[in-house]
């Protein structure tokens, strides 16, 4: 496990019934936990740190978990477009007039809201059944006062009983450093079509890591900015942000095909395969050897090496 803390979160009963009636095996790869009138931001947990939801009376019990990815502002918009039903809605209209319902507003205010909705991003969950649901009230250090969430340390106390809950570790993607994957751990639907997990997730974390910025061009588009896999998507571990570049939408393309690529010394490549097999791709050859214009802050976050190395020797032309 990542550390030793754990949040239970008041849950919202509508959103929780929605999302429990989309899980499949009781669960879902990953949710967006939206915070409609948050006004600062949440630093209690860290990456791959349990999450739980507990809902108010006359229930007033914990009743599944998640772990924790990332939290973030973003436009409602691109919160729909990331995780779209994982909102806890069916439509991007029924997503809105929540909002503006609890935030006694307007669906055309909350729309055009610049300042964005925040959104705690949670990965792996997991709903139990009624029979599992766990009473927590005061015995468990839980006050009738708190109206968001309480944390608790997992080595003592309620935080024993909240340890005990879990089922597994936090996905892999969660984890400090991504080492590329070595085999193929995808879900297959029916007629063999990939399920790629935790997608939302993955683009809001890029996204964030790089300034909402495209690390090649800085375009700041949201419209047009993508966030790609190094190493393709090869199951929940390749969604580790050391996994992943922000690309404006062609480059991203071209990165994907093995037109372009990064160096490990994060200089952008073209081939010359793109000139030879199209007549073109002048806009791109000025890009050619320049280093990256935007790269994340957090040492943490910057792009694998090993998997810049990988996707040169594997997939660049």
């Amino acid at each position: 496990m990542a550390g030793r803390s754990a949040v239970v979160a008041l849950t919202d009963r509508r959103w929780f019934d929605f999302l429990r009636s989309c899980a499949t095996n009781g669960g879902l790869d990953e949710v967006n936990f939206w915070r409609p009138k948050a006004q600062t931001d949440f630093r209690y947990l860290q990456s791959g740190e349990p999450f739980y939801f507990r809902l108010k009376s006359p229930v007033n019990a914990v009743v599944g978990y998640g772990f924790f990815a990332h939290a973030t502002r973003i436009p409602v918009r691109l919160a729909w477009e990331a995780f779209k039903e994982r909102n806890g809605a069916p439509t991007f209209e029924g997503f809105v007039a929540r909002i503006a319902e609890y935030r006694k507003q307007s669906p055309e205010t909350v729309s055009a809201d610049r300042a964005g909705l925040v959104c705690l991003i949670i990965r792996a969950v997991r709903f139990f059944s009624e029979s599992a649901w766990r009473t927590w009230q005061g015995d468990r250090g839980w006050s009738r006062n708190i109206v968001a969430y309480k944390g608790y340390d997992l080595d003592e106390g309620p935080g024993i009983e909240l340890r005990s809950m879990l089922e597994g570790l936090e996905p892999e993607d969660l984890e400090p450093v991504y080492r590329p994957t070595l085999y193929d751990s995808r879900v297959f639907e029916d007629r063999w079509v990939a399920v790629r997990e935790g997608q939302g997730a993955f683009r809001v974390r890029i996204l964030d890591a790089y300034g909402r910025r495209c690390a090649v061009t800085g375009e700041r588009s949201l419209p047009v900015l993508d966030a790609a896999h190094i190493q393709p998507y090869r199951g929940p571990a390749s969604n580790h942000v050391q996994n992943g570049l922000a690309l404006r939408t062609d480059l991203h393309r071209l990165f994907d095909a093995g037109y372009v690529t990064v160096t490990p010394k994060r200089r952008f490549i073209v081939s010359r395969r793109l000139r030879d097999d199209y007549e073109n791709g002048r806009v791109y050859y000025d890009l050619h050897g320049k280093e990256l214009t935007v790269v994340p802050k957090d040492p943490g976050n910057l792009p694998s090496a090993t998997a810049l190395e990988w996707h040169a020797n594997n997939v660049f032309r």
